[in-house]
């Protein structure tokens, strides 16, 4: 890791360094490309200008000392347009021997006479016939590379001569030929050029050090926030990054810091977490163990229970216990609330059902849960309240004696009709009133009838479109389900239950038990 690291900072140092000096070249390659650019334009532009004017005033003094054939005042007029920035040379063509009138030379050109005489005899050669057949004012332009200067160019520019007094179609008196040389445009280029190759290298040269700088101030932080990442990537969480700037960096540095902090607290949250998620398992576990799992048979009746908490462990509780003289005690309990606060209460009420059921012998409903009412209501820190449905069935009368504390009807299925009915019993839920007397009721059944108990768990389960099973579907399932075992109808509606709600999250308890009479 530690070579890793000693690559890095030289690594990220020469990207912000190339990357400045790239940004750098752009800029200075772009102004001296442009200005160049221009330049240059504007310089053969001024030449073109200058060409015009010095062509249209020689024509004009051309033509009277063409017609007095003074030669002195011709060269006097060539003389003054050699001063011209670029002139070359300069001639006055006689239309009658196509000869020069007057011609001057400017240094160094003067010494190339024979080269300059080839130039300005090709550049008028075919323009005499051109100026005769139709008076023009236009200016020709024409362009020869020069042979003894590479890559020079001569321009030259022409312009006719006619006679002043004869209108329309005056007699063609002679050519004005003058012209100009780049070269002067380029030295200047060329001159501007190495000025700018100048100015970029000091700005490549101040570049490299504002470059240095800039990378040192911003990699050194980054380094330290990867050290930093590193540390506590090995699992200190206490470390801390240093980072002095008020900048991005800084505040980069801080927020490094707090999740620092944060994931130290979420470490020590995570190490609770686990801690109280085995307590609830075990929790869990135990309260599972509470509930009757087997499935009960004999040869007058069967019953079968199932309980799911929604969150490890809840309030919901069944029971089912076998009593003497061949009776059976069935209940089902709903406590307000849900996890580890419900399930105490739950177990507190199956306290005090085993008590009454297995130590005292007593077995009357009403007597029990008004028992427990008592107990929920002079525990001033239980703020929770409970209801139960408690059933004793008696196999040899087929009667079955129930009572109810507040909870929901139960179904009573009816074997020779076929039909699904609610039975219901109003009572008060446990943990209200103290002083609630509770009552008891009594119904008799034939073979093969049935008695599903259930929480609202079942009823109000869910799916992801936040429909419920409800009441009438469960209803529907029972009846379609009556021929089969207590196992079997339990099965069914849970595998029913579990494909309804389509993996939406359990909101509440569901317990669900089925007596079956044989």
């Amino acid at each position: 890791m530690a070579a890793k690291q000693s690559k890095l900072k030289p690594g990220l140092r020469a990207k912000v360094l190339l990357l400045i000096l790239i940004l750098i070249s752009i800029v200075i390659f772009s102004i001296g490309f442009f200005v160049l650019n221009q330049q240059t334009q504007i310089l053969r532009e001024n030449v073109l200008k200058n060409a015009e004017g010095e062509a249209a005033s020689l024509t004009y003094l051309g033509a009277r000392a063409l017609l007095d054939q003074d030669d002195l005042a011709l060269f006097d007029s060539l003389q003054l347009a050699s001063k011209t920035t670029g002139f070359v040379y300069g001639t006055i063509l006689n239309a009658d021997t196509k000869n020069p009138a007057a011609k001057i030379y400017v240094e160094p050109y003067d010494k190339e006479e024979k080269v300059l005489s080839n130039i300005w005899q090709n550049a008028s050669k075919d323009l005499w016939e051109q100026f005769k057949k139709k008076e023009t004012k236009e200016i020709i332009k024409k362009q020869f590379p020069y042979p003894e200067k590479a890559k020079i160019n001569i321009d030259v520019f022409h312009q006719a001569v006619y006679h002043p007094f004869i209108k329309p179609n005056p007699p063609l008196l002679g050519i004005v030929q003058i012209a100009f040389s780049d070269e002067f445009i380029q030295k200047t280029v060329e001159k501007n050029r190495n000025a700018l190759v100048y100015t970029g290298l000091l700005f490549w040269g101040i570049g490299i050090l504002g470059a240095l700088l800039l990378s040192h101030f911003i990699v050194k932080p980054i380094k330290q926030l990867s050290e930093g990442a590193k540390i506590v990537g090995e699992g200190n969480l206490d470390y801390k990054v240093t980072v002095k700037s008020k900048d991005e960096l800084g505040m980069l540095a801080d927020q490094f810091n707090q999740m620092t902090t944060g994931l130290k607290q979420a470490k020590e949250a995570e190490a609770e977490q686990l801690v109280l998620d085995e307590q609830i398992k075990q929790a869990q576990e135990i309260q599972q163990g509470m509930n009757p799992q087997e499935f009960l048979k004999t040869d007058k009746y069967e019953v079968k229970g199932f309980m799911r908490a929604a969150k490890g462990v809840g309030g919901d509780y069944y029971d089912f216990q076998e009593l003497d003289n061949n009776r059976l005690a069935v209940l089902i309990s709903d406590v307000s609330g849900k996890s580890i606060s419900a399930s105490l209460v739950m177990v507190l009420i199956k306290t005090v059902v085993s008590t009454y059921l297995k130590l005292f012998k007593f077995t009357r409903g009403d007597k029990i849960i008004t028992a427990i009412n008592k107990v929920m209501c002079a525990e001033s820190h239980i703020d929770k309240f409970a209801t139960i449905m408690m059933c004793v069935y008696d196999s040899n009368d087929r009667s079955l004696e129930f009572t109810n504390g507040g909870h929901g009807p139960i179904f009573l299925y009816r074997a020779r009709q076929k039909v699904c009915t609610v039975t219901k019993l109003s009572g008060l839920p446990m943990g209200i009133d103290e002083d609630n007397e509770y009552g008891l009721s009594k119904l008799e059944l034939e073979p093969e009838d049935m008695v599903v108990f259930y929480t609202d768990g079942i009823t109000e389960a869910r799916n992801l479109k936040e429909a419920e099973f409800g009441l009438d579907k469960l209803r529907k399932k029972i009846i379609e389900y009556a021929p089969f075992n207590a196992k079997e109808i339990v099965d069914k509606l849970i595998v029913d239950l579990d494909t309804f709600s389509e993996g939406a999250p359990q909101h509440d308890d569901m317990t669900l038990v089925v007596l079956k009479t044989l």
